[in-house]
């Protein structure tokens, strides 16, 4: 026995000093990772900062020390803020020759790419090159890529440059074999959130306003290439629409890129350029690391506030900072109204809408502000329907030319489970109510026809009180107001032109507006919400959930995204905001 007991003792001593060991390599984990967080990177004259566009680019700069231990960290935790603000830096810092731009497979917005192509122009007014090569190319990413000195492909590489297309996935066929009807209560024909639900084919209506916008957006695109690449916009037109330039030969004889090189072949024009030796180091540097470090003002007593609005609006607070909750956003605004040194307010809103009440609240919020203090919108990718309604109420809105906005409009889903419990599943529900509308639904029976009623009823009065706010936001008619209304969707262009937005232009115009309506010259730029701290990132309450969804997407593929829609619009609950579920431009 004496023996036993000493055995498990140490067994257990064991267990606990091994425990310590792993909690001490944890600590050492998370000193290094601030360590290297927080070292200022050394440039040297003659540097070239890369750039990587590859996947998806977040609005905002995510501060993660952990990404600098995943080995491959050229642009990790890159955001757009960071990607214009350091460019600005790059322009003026002698040390930098010029940035080597990889737009790969690009897969952000055409919002977004406009912006950073912009800005890539102005870089180069400062006489310093920017060379772009890839080994794909998305058609975003070419957009971008065309405003660069130099593009080079791979010469085994592809442009997906075959024209723009508007693609909505229909989910009625689905549903059908599962017994699932949807209850649906909208105000608008172009209010087309609901069609993948309840039709097989889109509406003629929404068949049109995509085919409107997607060549509005496919015209600006050919524009703007047009004049970098000098190549008539007609032509380019007949090139994407017959898909002309489909492999890397064909790209080089259509002029869409200067040459098909290797990228050693590149970096030995890189050295060129830097008026290196062929045998000379290229000094390259990460431009995210570059840019972790901007000035961006000194002035401590002059704040502009920069809110971002990222993602689908919901009631409560957002855990996962992926989306809008409404008592977040309306407690991070109201903190910037009551702060004495933020002098202006700059909303910038990517989010294609939600919840009709969470909208609402925050609208309520930005009301307040304005009263106070100058609040300036900035539309990202798509800022519609309840992203719309969020910022109507600001001083001026800035957006992009290929911006989606407007969707002014309301709707309520509602599925009709019957056949599903009754006929295959041979569920049912008894209830004893003490009136008709006790129960407002039930998953074994279909809405009852008054509960219809006072459903259209409730739409209709959201839909109106929509219309006031936009009105009232943009100092027009509330009956001009619903001409441009019943759920249409507009590009940047379009909204300009009728008087949804106020002008063209970024993120940094919307910062420069909002200064100049403040008086201010001099000021210090404040991101808000305050991202989590390493803690919180580490041990985020949210890190289960984004395990699981990225197991989902590991192991669905492209069946993720219908998966991802069905449990979304499952899970809504109330009158929504929002844009088609699964609109996608490619």
């Amino acid at each position: 026995m004496k023996a036993f007991f000493k055995n498990v003792l140490a067994s257990l001593t064991g267990f606990i000093l091994g425990l310590v060991l792993i909690f001490l390599f944890f600590l050492a984990v998370i000193a290094t990772a601030i360590a290297t967080s927080d070292k200022e990177e050394s440039i040297e004259n003659n540097t070239v900062l890369e750039l990587s566009l590859n996947g998806e680019v977040p609005e905002r700069y995510q501060d993660n020390p952990f990404e600098s231990l995943g080995g491959d960290a050229v642009n990790a935790g890159i955001g757009l803020d960071h990607i214009l603000f350091g460019l600005d830096k790059a322009a003026k810092d002698k040390k930098i020759k010029g940035v080597y731009l990889r737009c790969d497979l690009y897969a952000g917005g055409m919002g977004m790419a406009d912006e950073i192509r912009e800005k890539i122009l102005a870089f180069r007014k400062s006489g310093k090159f920017v060379i772009a090569y890839a080994e794909a190319m998305t058609d975003a990413a070419y957009f971008i890529a065309s405003a660069c000195d130099k593009v080079y492909l791979n010469p085994k590489g592809l442009i997906e440059f075959n024209g723009f297309a508007g693609q909505v996935m229909m989910y009625k066929g689905m549903f059908d074999k599962l017994g699932v009807e949807f209850e649906v209560f909208k105000v608008g024909k172009f209010k087309s959130a609901v069609e993948p639900f309840i039709q097989e084919k889109i509406s003629d209506a929404n068949r049109k306003q995509i085919e409107v916008y997607v060549n509005e957006l496919f015209g600006h695109c050919m524009k703007k290439i047009s004049e970098s690449r000098k190549i008539d916009s007609s032509a380019l037109a007949d090139i994407a629409n017959m898909y002309k330039a489909r492999n890397a030969r064909k790209a080089l004889e259509y002029k869409l890129v200067d040459g098909l090189k290797y990228e050693d072949e590149v970096e030995s024009e890189l050295k060129t350029l830097c008026g290196l030796k062929a045998d000379a180091k290229l000094q390259k540097k990460s431009f995210a690391k570059y840019s972790k470090k901007l000035d961006l003002g000194d002035n401590s007593t002059n704040k502009i506030a920069v809110i971002f609005a990222n993602g689908e609006i919901n009631m409560g607070k957002d855990e996962s900072g992926d989306g809008i909750g409404s008592t977040s956003l309306a407690a991070t605004i109201k903190k910037a109204r009551l702060d004495k040194n933020i002098k202006a307010v700059v909303l910038r809103v990517n989010s294609p809408g939600g919840s009709s009440n969470a909208s609402d609240i925050i609208a309520r919020e930005i009301e307040l502000c304005k009263k106070v203090k100058p609040v300036i919108a900035s539309y990202g990718d798509v800022a519609a329907s309840g992203g719309y309604y969020i910022s109507c109420l600001a001083d001026s809105i800035f957006a992009s030319r290929s911006s989606i906005t407007g969707s002014i409009g309301v709707f309520a889903l509602l599925p009709n489970t019957a056949k599903l419990y009754k006929d295959k599943m041979g569920l049912s529900y008894e209830t004893v109510p003490t009136g008709e509308y006790a129960v407002a639904w039930r998953p074994d029976e279909p809405l009852s026809s008054g509960m219809r009623v006072l459903m259209q009823e409730t739409v209709n009065d959201i839909y109106a009180d929509f219309i006031t706010i936009v009105g009232k936001g943009r100092k027009m008619d509330t009956t001009r107001v619903d001409e441009l209304a019943e759920g249409r969707v507009y590009t940047g262009i379009h909204a300009k032109q009728v008087g949804l937005i106020d002008a063209y232009g970024g993120l940094q115009r919307a910062i420069q507006s909002a200064a100049n309506k403040a008086g201010l010259k001099n000021y210090e730029l404040v991101n808000m919400p305050k991202q989590k701290d390493i803690i919180e990132q580490f041990f985020g309450t949210d890190k289960l959930e984004e395990a699981q969804s990225k197991m989902i997407e590991k192991e669905l593929g492209k069946l993720a995204l219908p998966y991802n829609e069905i449990k979304s619009v499952l899970n809504k609950s109330g009158v929504q905001m929002r844009l088609p579920y699964d609109l996608q431009i490619k």
